[in-house]
């Protein structure tokens, strides 16, 4: 087994998969021109207070207001037990009594430090909480809560003691509380003091900070894309992290050398003219991700169709007839579906609401067998999951947090060829795939010209100055690009033709 990490930075985008195996596990992407707002810290002001549904909305200096529900500023509740995903020590006491009105906590005009744990979404604006947390490399900082606790994902009953021990020895600040992260593992003394005192630094400023600022105001910004997993997926167990642009190489470096030195050099600069995706064919696999349908290895499918309340996953027999029976059919299927359907769920960074439809099967031990292959699957699932249990006609509901947009999402509009009804690739989106496949099609081409042909609304977007599309290819390759306008064409259609 080897798990790897490929990173695509461009003008445009950053993107990045996690191979396990030559499979892609994850995809995330980030436009160079969109902002993380998922961890931020602001200092806010409420704008106003709801007891009926018992939230605030406070500006934090966004297009829409922020949404802080009184469970979420409430002194007594904490973020603590939800992030640990594990008891650890004694359990924490539960309160007593009714909770707290969101007028007794909040008016208008207060000043709150909060964070953003949700982005804006549709018409909604970003779900935000009081309970600060700041994660490390091997730690997550609780400002606001004075606990120590250590991942269940970290097994090994000697390494659980042996990092109890070295927490005491390092003898913290009593009035705030730590989370030891898996990534911990294995690492010192000093690795723990060093983290530790970073992180309590960068809290002190955060506090400093917020004490002088007027709001609305960010007072912390949480690392882009590539920091982020740098810092939370490049753990011991992946063996390269190869990525095409120097820039950011040398901040994975540099970071690395203050948190990892020993994995410093599994990084690898990617230097060569294929684009690093075709290199590895990759790109093949991304562009499954946009797909309604998914081919399971039995010979089924399943179809995926995200509305604005919920995904609802179809399953279908398709070509897997090979079996005794109908109902062994089904529950071969079920099953092929049941192991596919959570790593669907992770590359397409779908949440909400999710209704799964299986194939009908008669037998109750069939359809136990399904529902617990679905449990086991959803296990090595990051965020937050609950299913409900399989029905006699197949349905399972389950709800998976949702921190962002998914993927369909952030790259695909509403289709004006259908008023709405469907959906079809932004013109950034055919823009940025459009320099991609020019990188490509030069790097093998001897032509001194290549044309391109485009519907005008995305011709117009590849030719913006700001954009900046063209030239730094023109340049790399030492050849010309010359955009032609068809008003004809789909808006996602691409025609690329080689002059002598």
């Amino acid at each position: 087994m080897s798990k790897e990490i490929y990173i695509n930075v461009d003008h445009h985008e950053k993107r990045l998969v996690v191979m396990d195996n030559k499979k892609v596990e994850e995809f995330c992407v980030e436009g160079h021109g969109s902002v993380n707002l998922v961890g931020n810290i602001y200092k806010g002001k409420v704008e106003s207070v709801l007891p009926g549904i018992d939230a605030a909305f406070v500006n934090i200096g966004l297009e829409k207001n922020g949404f802080l529900y009184v469970t979420d500023v409430e002194k007594d509740a904490s973020d603590f037990d939800r992030l640990l995903d594990d008891e650890a020590g004694a359990p924490p006491e539960k309160k007593e009594g009714k909770k707290q009105s969101i007028s007794a906590v909040l008016k208008k005009g207060d000043e709150v430090l909060v964070q953003i744990v949700k982005e804006p979404i549709s018409t909604k604006g970003a779900r935000l909480t009081a309970h600060v947390s700041i994660p490390g490399r091997f730690l997550v900082l609780m400002p606001f809560d004075n606990r120590i606790g250590l991942s269940k994902r970290i097994e090994d009953h000697k390494e659980r003691d042996r990092i109890r021990k070295i927490i005491e020895e390092l003898k913290l600040p009593q009035d705030i509380g730590f989370i030891v992260r898996t990534a911990a593992i294995g690492a010192s003394q000093k690795d723990f003091f060093r983290e530790t005192r970073y992180l309590i630094r960068l809290w002190q400023n955060i506090k400093y900070r917020a004490k002088k600022a007027r709001p609305p105001q960010l007072i912390h910004e949480e690392y882009d894309l590539i920091l982020r997993t740098t810092r939370d997926v490049f753990t011991e167990d992946v063996t390269k992290l190869e990525i095409d642009s120097k820039n950011d190489f040398r901040r994975i470096s540099r970071f690395l050398a203050m948190t990892s030195p020993q994995l410093r050099p599994r990084v690898k600069f990617y230097r060569e003219l294929t684009p690093i995706f075709e290199k590895y064919e990759i790109e093949k696999h991304i562009e499954k991700i946009y797909s309604r349908f998914v081919h399971l290895r039995g010979g089924g499918y399943l179809v995926f169709d995200e509305t604005e309340s919920l995904v609802a996953i179809d399953v279908n027999s398709g070509k897997s007839v090979g079996h005794k029976n109908l109902e062994e059919t089904a529950f071969r299927t079920n099953m092929d579906a049941a192991a596919e359907i959570p790593r669907q769920l992770k590359l397409r960074d779908i949440g909400g609401i999710i209704i799964i439809d299986f194939i009908d099967m008669e037998s109750h031990g069939h359809r136990k067998a399904v529902f617990n292959a679905l449990e086991r699957a959803l296990e090595g699932d990051k965020a937050k999951t609950k299913i409900l249990n399989i029905s006699r006609i197949g349905l399972v509901e389950m709800t998976r947090q949702r921190a962002r947009r998914s993927v369909e999402a952030k790259n695909y509009q509403k289709c004006p060829y259908c008023s709405g009804r469907g959906t079809i690739k932004s013109a950034a989106m055919v823009a940025t795939d459009l320099t991609r496949k020019l990188a490509r099609v030069m790097s093998q081409t001897r032509s001194r010209e290549v044309f391109v042909s485009l519907h005008p609304t995305v011709a117009s977007y590849v030719l913006l100055p700001q954009n900046n599309m063209i030239r730094p290819l023109e340049k790399r390759f030492r050849k010309y690009i010359r955009i032609i306008e068809d008003p004809n064409q789909h808006m996602e259609e691409v025609r690329i033709d080689e002059k002598k």
